[in-house]
């Protein structure tokens, strides 16, 4: 019997001391998520980096109808048209710095991302490589009207390239995929919205699918 008495306490003790430590591993857990979520720099830094670069050609029919003034310096006298073709090194993504973004927890370990739209942060065109009807515009931008053509170009342009869907839909999935590697480690579901549509995760390999099935398509398996 003593014992008895003797044991009791101390299995007491013991449990006292088991349920201490798994709440405080649990209350640990639970900071480190909501530190996540509060954590509206590192976020905002995240998506700042998840940045689309493309190098490629942009090629588009100049009517005259489009720009009298610019089709007067690349279009032929006897057309109405010129196809130009202009190469071009571009950054797509989603500029904060002047935008809001929200950020929130819907439901327990369901978070939702709203966004802006993305943008056509940066672009760079090659206009020493331009083409008119597959030709090179030799010595177009020799002359003193140079400056004024460039200028009428990435203003006929740069909104056209903004709305690019493909560029838009990869720049997406790039910052689907960076929040994705910041929340979802964590336990957390994640909801993207961008400019008020939702974006469709990607499947990302030992994060939402399984590393072996990947492995396994890549054999052909």
């Amino acid at each position: 019997m003593k014992y008895t008495k003797v044991i009791l306490p101390f299995l007491l003790v013991l449990a006292l001391i088991a349920a201490a430590y798994f709440i405080g591993m649990k209350t640990g857990a639970n900071l480190v998520r909501k530190g996540l979520i509060d954590n509206y720099p590192t976020i905002k830094n995240i998506v700042h980096s998840a940045v689309t670069e493309v190098d490629t050609v942009v090629n588009f029919t100049l009517k005259k109808s489009d720009s009298e003034t610019l089709f007067g310096y690349l279009g032929e006298k006897n057309s109405d048209s010129v196809l130009v073709s202009i190469p071009y090194y571009g950054r797509y993504g989603i500029d904060l710095a002047v935008r809001n973004f929200r950020i929130f927890e819907r439901e327990r370990n369901e978070v939702e991302v709203s966004l802006p739209a993305v943008r056509l942060l940066y672009c760079n065109f090659k206009f020493e490589q331009l083409l008119l009807n597959g030709k090179p515009a030799t010595g177009l931008f020799g002359t003193e009207n140079s400056q004024t053509i460039k200028n009428q170009l990435y203003e006929l342009l740069h909104p056209v390239l903004e709305k690019n869907k493909e560029h838009q839909q990869v720049a997406k999935a790039a910052i689907a995929k960076a929040l994705m590697f910041y929340f979802m480690p964590y336990k957390f579901s994640l909801s993207l919205y961008i400019n008020e549509l939702n974006v469709p995760l990607p499947q990302v390999p030992g994060i939402n699918k399984d590393i072996d099935a990947t492995l396994r398509e890549m054999a052909g398996q």
